[in-house]
């Protein structure tokens, strides 16, 4: 328990701050990272701050020697990160921490404080400068001797507390233009749809061939970003999802779905099509296809 106005410690990080009981850790980023034990992972200089099925934290690589002016300079429209590890060339990650007010990224969770996480994040790249293509998994570790922390507030956010003007009211759900948190909401949203609909043709072949199909499709939305996630975010995502729909769907509950989609109009790309939108789209069409018949009559 922290007391107003308190700063946050190496202690304090390392006890509340990081999440993993075992985190991924490494020395160097082109020799591989690994699972270590949490005391062995806090000797290294890169470590893993949140587990795949949490986020407890918004890490912003900001890659500017001026990093740390930009991180607590005031006035600012940012709220002053909980910590800073610098590089000697002054090139840092900047870390937001949630506290308790954490985020699930799993298909347990609910899809809106993970969109607003994507989002949040978004707005404080946009503010400190920060480094779209950073993956968002290892973070300078604040404790390493290698770099230089300077540590902020010690009481936590939530996401609401980081929302500034840069926050942008919605995200791309492209492939293609993800990056980020962004990976994590575009492969959720596009395997879970996906998945819901492929239920009813596999459900008669067993747990072990519906986890490779999902993980097969999870894969595929994987190659289309710039900045692919690691195999075991892939993995972890699509047995998430292929689990929660094997454990839950059963065909009652699946006709009931189905059901209800069609009482709301269908779907387009997890969205409810309107009445109204349909009767747009409709009309659009029609005004195309009669300028169509009309050039070929000319």
């Amino acid at each position: 328990m922290t007391s107003p106005g308190s700063v946050l410690t190496d202690e304090l990080w390392g006890r509340e701050v990081l999440l993993p009981h075992r985190p991924y850790a490494t020395n160097y980023l082109d020799q591989g990272q690994y699972r270590r034990s949490r005391g062995e992972a806090l000797e290294m200089r890169y470590i893993e701050h949140s587990p795949h099925a949490l986020i407890g934290s918004i890490v912003v690589d900001c890659d500017h020697p001026d990093a740390a002016m930009r991180a607590f300079q005031q006035p600012s429209d940012h709220p002053a990160p909980n910590w800073v590890s610098q590089s000697p060339s002054g090139r840092a990650h900047l870390g937001w921490w949630l506290g308790s007010n954490h985020v699930c990224r799993t298909d347990s969770g609910l899809l809106a404080p993970l969109r607003l996480a994507h989002r949040v994040e978004t707005g404080l790249t946009i503010s400190v400068g920060g480094d779209f293509a950073y993956g968002g998994q290892l973070t300078k570790n604040p404790i390493h001797p290698d770099w230089e922390t300077i540590y902020g507030p010690a009481d936590p956010y939530t996401l609401r507390d980081l929302v500034t003007i840069h926050t942008p009211r919605q995200m791309p759900r492209r492939p293609d233009r993800a990056a980020g948190l962004g990976r994590n909401v575009t492969m959720f949203d596009t395997t879970r749809i996906w998945a819901y609909g492929q239920w009813w043709t596999h459900r008669d072949g067993g747990t072990d061939a519906w986890l490779q199909l999902v993980l097969q499709h999870c894969h595929a939305v994987n190659t289309q970003f710039s900045d692919p996630l690691p195999f075991v975010e892939v993995r972890a995502t699509a047995h998430s999802i292929g689990k929660w729909i094997w454990r839950n769907f059963d065909e009652v509950s699946y006709r009931a779905r189905q059901a209800e989609v069609g009482r709301r109009g269908g779907k387009i790309g997890g969205r409810v099509v309107s009445p109204a939108k349909i009767e747009a789209n409709r009309r659009r069409r029609t005004k195309i296809d009669r300028a169509l018949a009309l050039e070929v009559l000319r």
